[in-house]
């Protein structure tokens, strides 16, 4: 019976086989077509098409390809090993009947390396190489053929575009194979068409891997972006510093810390799971640590952020991500993020930058305010000190700078030269400002820079002058410490101010005693005006020259005939208030003793010590003597 073809069907059964790339291959291999098994091969190659279409992953197809050909050939072992970036050929599958499943030790291994002349000759022949005894034969490693029980194998490099893409090798573990010419013609033909499928393959693993990497970074970029809107909301809420670093652990789920440029700890804060009761410190000596200090050295503005090493032997015992943060050009300190709970990543750099930037404006910010309400207060204290308000504004205005004038203070004033331009001015009353906190236990006071001079006012626990003496003692010290820092002249403290009227005044008096106590030269003296009694009144009154005139005209006549010991009793005795018998106790002599040199003075100076007039005068002669230094 003859048969009818439809030639439009015979037509596309042509078209199907010029475009089969299996059809192809089988037909460009002519022993393949004359021994009939390339129908062996075109089924076997249907269950792969089918794999690879399915977007089977290139591991499980390499397998697959694997049993296959062991199928066709009649050998029990497989491993496939595919071209890397470098050069490589790195196993990447393998079978084997007995065993099942050997990717795993196959992917530990390398082909066509240095000694490896087997793998070689099929690369550099891009052909099937046959190895009938490989224990014996010189080409392959020997110690890799005894290792897997080799005793005949064959080679066939995959092909794509003229490339060898991989390598096939196979073999019957433990027993010796006959490889015929028609086995070897089959697994060219399949590792032709095997080329064909695993280079596709390789192309999709490339392009799911290209697409999960895009995929991950979207989502990082979608999740930095929350991170950021999260931080600049937070900000704009009125979120603080301690705030915002509690956002960056909540957010990296680790331990945060924000250290100025001293590394002390201005804030931190860590997940309630991991239970720290106190901020990882990053002390002198782990900063001194040869690999701390190199971490830190790399920090810069193309590398802000860097892997700080556990260091045991020193005390840090988990990694930290450092983050410089920078204001205004300087180094402002560090964000650092701290390995507990979970690894470093990537992503902690990304929310350490972002928060060490959003740190860094709010700091700047805050600094901005501070001046600004420094400023403000400044001017406040000018308006009080010229008294070019009325008193209802001022007293109004003033606990809005932390000044209440229904409380009584003082004013001291510190004279600072700073012609060498070394400090600025608010560098200068800042300093001023923090060494009173720290002495006095307090919060900076209000203070303002002047010319030559930086005012402090100091609030009194009480209105009375035992309390100005304590703040004298307080001064002592805060000019003892500022004294390193600053060239200071003398330090005056007025007397009690109980209400805007006053401050004017003492104001004035202090600068009055300022010029005054820079003509005497008191540089290293701390003085309340109280303590200079009437000579207030006569430097008040412009008469400074004629007050010493006074003094030494006074006290010359006692001093020309003074044996050592009357002008000692004379001042004695006007400290004491004129009284006799604690002037013989502070002198340690008898009281008829100082009676006797009183008798000696009112002799030689012919005015009678004892008298009011005198005590008034001698008191005044010895005040101006000891302010003058003489």
């Amino acid at each position: 019976m003859t048969s009818v073809v439809d030639p439009a069907v015979a037509q596309g059964s042509r078209a199907a086989a010029e475009t089969d790339p299996v059809a192809d291959a089988v037909g460009s291999s002519p022993r393949a077509r004359g021994t009939g098994r390339e129908r062996d091969v075109i089924a076997a190659f249907s269950e792969i098409t089918t794999e690879a279409i399915t977007d089977t992953r290139l591991e499980d197809l390499l397998s697959l390809v694997g049993q296959k050909l062991c199928g066709l050939l009649g050998v029990t072992r497989c491993s496939v090993y595919l071209r890397h970036a470098n050069g490589a050929y790195r196993g990447a599958a393998g079978f084997c009947q007995e065993a099942g499943d050997i990717t795993e030790a196959v992917k530990r291994q390398v082909s066509g390396v240095d000694g490896d002349l087997f793998s070689q000759e099929v690369i550099s022949t891009k052909a099937p190489v046959v190895i009938a005894d490989a224990l014996n034969d010189p080409r392959p490693h020997r110690r890799t053929m005894t290792h897997w029980d080799v005793r005949a194998m064959l080679g066939v490099p995959l092909i794509f575009d003229d490339n060898v893409i991989g390598l096939i090798f196979v073999d019957s573990r433990g027993r010796e194979h006959h490889f015929t010419p028609d086995d070897i013609e089959v697994a060219e033909l399949f590792a032709r068409l095997s080329a064909l499928f695993i280079s596709q393959a390789m192309l999709n693993t490339r392009l799911r891997g290209q697409a999960a990497e895009i995929a991950r970074n979207n989502s990082t970029l979608a999740y930095l972006a929350d991170v950021h809107q999260r931080l600049t909301n937070a900000v704009l809420e009125g979120a603080n510093i301690h705030r915002v670093v509690e956002l960056l652990s909540e957010l990296s789920a680790k331990p945060v810390v924000l250290y100025n440029n001293s590394f002390d700890v201005l804030a931190w804060a860590a997940p309630e799971a991991l239970k720290l009761i106190a901020p990882p410190v990053m002390s002198e000596k782990v900063r001194n640590t040869a690999s701390v200090r190199d971490a830190l050295s790399e920090l810069s503005a193309s590398t802000p952020s860097a892997i700080v090493p556990a260091q045991l032997a020193v005390g840090l015992g988990r990694r930290h991500l450092m983050c410089r943060m920078v204001i205004e050009g300087k180094p402002a300190g560090f964000l650092g993020i701290v390995e507990v709970g979970r690894s470093l990543e990537p992503l902690d750099a990304n929310i350490a930058e972002r928060g060490a930037t959003v740190l860094a404006l709010q700091m700047l910010s805050e600094r901005r305010q501070i001046e600004t309400e420094g400023q403000a207060r400044d001017d406040y204290l000018s308006d009080l000190l010229r008294n070019s308000r009325d008193k209802e504004h001022l007293v109004r205005r003033g606990p809005q700078f932390g000044i209440d004038l229904t409380n009584p203070h003082v004013l001291v004033r510190l004279t600072v030269d700073d012609t060498a331009g070394r400090l600025t001015a608010s560098a200068i009353q800042n300093m001023v400002t923090r060494t009173f906190a720290q002495v006095m236990s307090t919060s900076p006071p209000p203070a303002v820079r002047l010319p030559g001079a930086v005012i402090v006012m100091v609030r009194l626990g009480a209105d009375d002058p035992d309390e100005v003496t304590r703040v004298r003692d307080h001064v002592t010290t805060i000019r003892d410490r500022l004294a390193g820092e600053l060239s200071l002249g003398a330090t005056l403290i007025s007397g009690i101010c109980r209400s805007p009227v006053d401050y004017p005044h003492a104001h004035r008096d202090l600068r009055e005693m300022g010029n005054v106590a820079k003509s005497f030269g008191w540089d290293e003296r701390v003085m309340t005006l109280d303590e200079l009694g009437l000579f207030r009144v006569v430097v008040s009154s412009g008469h400074v020259k004629e007050a010493l005139h006074f003094a030494h005209s006074f006290v010359a006549p006692v001093r020309e005939h003074d044996d050592g010991t009357l002008l000692a009793t004379w001042r004695a005795f006007v400290g004491n208030d004129g009284k006799v018998q604690a002037t013989a106790s502070a002198l340690a002599v008898h009281e008829n003793t100082i009676r006797y040199r009183l008798g000696r003075i009112k002799e030689i100076a012919r005015r009678d010590p004892t008298s009011l007039d005198s005590l008034l005068s001698a008191k005044m002669a010895f005040q101006v003597l000891d302010l003058a230094g003489q």
